[in-house]
């Protein structure tokens, strides 16, 4: 690697880390805010916090690591255009190839460790978060105790303790869960303790009675049970839920060979499926953004208009893409053909931009957009001034033509 290459290597891997942890502590703050009031009315410490934040990293990285790659790479390549840095590279004999290495370089580093992530960490650290909320319900009984309130554990989920009685047990529990949109489920017990079974959880419900109202008819049966074990996993997990790993928290090679008698895998086959999809194609992202910005931005504009037309047609492919990809992992559990696609699209596009880069097609911006931004961005008038010319001349134009 010559003196150039690292040079356009040291700054985009600079600035697309820096984007990186920038974007990524973004989304990670949004993924905790989900989980805070539980937390937070559990009295959990900080650093269940920060654990938690930690645990949700990983993901957050896989899903903007493509987008901080472009900005990284489009910043550096539009700074050099704008210093004429690869002008000269072009005069002195450089090809495309030689700004293009430094650049599918880190996105190809980018890609491996978005694969390693996908299909080592990702179901380690999801498995962990689903611990520390568990552990995080179950401390919500301890907390209603001492408010005497209900508290709510998630949307239609809440719980009431009434006391504290001698030897660790509860007085008068009530748990109302309204998750399930075909019926409600009221328990109440007058005593209840923990415990623990084969690696379970259990809250023990005695001399109780549970409720279930069917909403489609108003139908209610009751039962009285001398005890009830109920699962904490239940508590702060989605409806419908079992204590079985989700598909989330399984290794790939599981994924591929099921347990046929697994409770989730019996239920939703094809989530195994999208989610296999999910872990083999998002690790192509960064390799098709590096593509898409080393052959939109990789050669000299002389023209800065056509520079930035550059940077807007390439990351508005780039974004179509990534959501048409999202899409298609969503749809493969119920279709093969976007199965097929969710390989496809990204395959397709690093083709496509390699293809073009060995025909040395260029890009050009058409020439009318190259006008309207130097009439509306020219330094003679202010910008909105020649934007109501544009119009008023547009709508001359029109009644002229109805005339």
């Amino acid at each position: 690697m010559n003196q150039i290459e690292r040079y356009i290597l040291r700054r985009v891997l600079v600035l697309s880390i820096g984007t990186l942890l920038a974007t990524a502590t973004i989304a990670m703050t949004t993924q905790v805010l989900l989980r805070v009031d539980l937390l937070s009315s559990t009295g959990q410490s900080l650093l269940a916090f920060l654990r938690l934040a930690g645990l949700v990293m990983p993901t957050m990285m896989v899903i903007v690591m493509p987008f901080a790659l472009m900005i990284g790479a489009a910043q550096t390549l539009s700074t050099m255009n704008s210093d004429s840095e690869l002008a000269v590279i072009e005069a002195s004999g450089g090809s495309r190839a030689l700004i293009a290495r430094p650049i599918l370089l880190v996105a190809a580093l980018m890609s491996l460790l978005s694969l390693a992530e996908s299909n080592y960490v990702e179901p380690w650290v999801n498995k962990q978060i689903k611990i520390l909320v568990n552990q995080a319900s179950a401390d919500l009984f301890s907390a209603a105790v001492q408010s005497g309130t209900f508290h709510k554990v998630e949307n239609n989920l809440y719980v009431s303790v009434a006391d504290k009685l001698p030897g660790g047990q509860l007085g008068g529990i009530f748990l109302a869960d309204e998750r399930d949109e075909d019926f409600d489920l009221l328990y109440y017990a007058k005593h209840g303790a923990f415990t623990e079974s084969g690696g379970k959880d259990l809250l023990v419900l005695s001399d109780g009675e549970l409720h279930r109202r069917e909403n489609g008819s108003g139908n209610v049966s009751i039962i009285r049970f001398a005890t009830y074990a109920l699962d904490l996993s239940l508590i702060g997990g989605g409806s419908g839920q079992t204590g079985a790993p989700v598909p989330k928290e399984r290794p790939t090679s599981y994924l591929f060979n099921p347990d046929p008698q697994d409770p989730y895998y019996e239920r939703n086959p094809r989530d195994f499926i999208k989610r296999i999809n999910k872990r083999l194609s998002e690790w192509l992202y960064p390799l098709t953004f590096g593509f898409i910005t080393v052959y939109f931005l990789g050669k000299a504009h002389s023209n800065r208009h056509e520079q930035v037309w550059s940077v807007v047609t390439a990351a508005s492919i780039a974004f179509l893409l990534r959501g048409f990809g999202f899409y298609a992992v969503d749809e493969s559990s119920s279709s093969r053909i976007f199965s097929i696609l969710c390989y496809a699209v990204p395959l397709g596009a690093i083709a496509i931009c390699t293809l073009l880069m060995i025909t040395n097609w260029t890009f050009r911006t058409p020439r009318f957009l190259l006008d309207l931004s130097s009439r509306v961005f020219s330094d003679e008038q202010p910008a909105m001034a020649h934007l109501r010319n544009w119009l008023s001349e547009l709508t001359g134009n029109g009644r002229r033509s109805a005339q």
